[in-house]
């Protein structure tokens, strides 16, 4: 019974870092807001968002008031996309642009000329880099299973062999 209630006990702490693990890499929606009540946020749709650290394809949102004739998205300061209306939903891959430390703002215009900004500050992985670190914490993970399974793997297929 105590040999049972042990294992549970490991097959729920390994179960616990997998969950906490893929919370890290699935990362939550990244908000700004700006002045006036022009928002924005990121959504990962697939690859790696670590707090304000991403890589793969990600949707922009962003929404403005009723006034607003239209939104434009600079990444450091030069124009990558465009749309008339106050809303935006605008998908982008991170291997379109340059790795490295990137300001994302969003910048609306109203219909008496008053602006209105959201800024995000990211730090962009290169692909390279994005797949080290995915395959670093599979093998992470697949380190930890066989160290603390792999000794009671070995006695019970020495128990079979008797």
């Amino acid at each position: 019974m105590f040999h049972r209630l042990r294992y549970n006990r490991h097959t729920l702490t390994i179960a616990a870092f997998l969950l906490i693990t893929s919370g890290l890499i699935a990362g939550l929606p990244m908000q700004a807001s700006g002045q006036g009540t022009l928002s924005m946020s990121l959504t990962r749709n697939l690859g790696i968002g670590l707090g304000n650290i991403i890589q793969g394809a990600f949707t922009l949102h962003g929404s403005g008031p009723a006034e607003v004739q239209n939104l434009t998205v600079y990444f450091n300061g030069i124009q990558v996309h465009y749309v008339n209306g106050n809303t935006i939903s605008w998908q982008f891959h991170t291997g379109d642009f340059p790795a490295g430390s990137t300001n994302i703002t969003l910048f609306g215009i109203d219909d008496s000329g008053g602006t209105y900004r959201a800024t995000r500050d990211v730090f962009i992985l290169s692909e390279v880099m994005g797949t080290a670190i995915f395959g670093g914490v599979i093998v992470l993970v697949i380190v930890l299973a066989i160290a603390k399974y792999g000794p009671i793997l070995r006695k019970k297929r020495a128990g079979s062999s008797n």
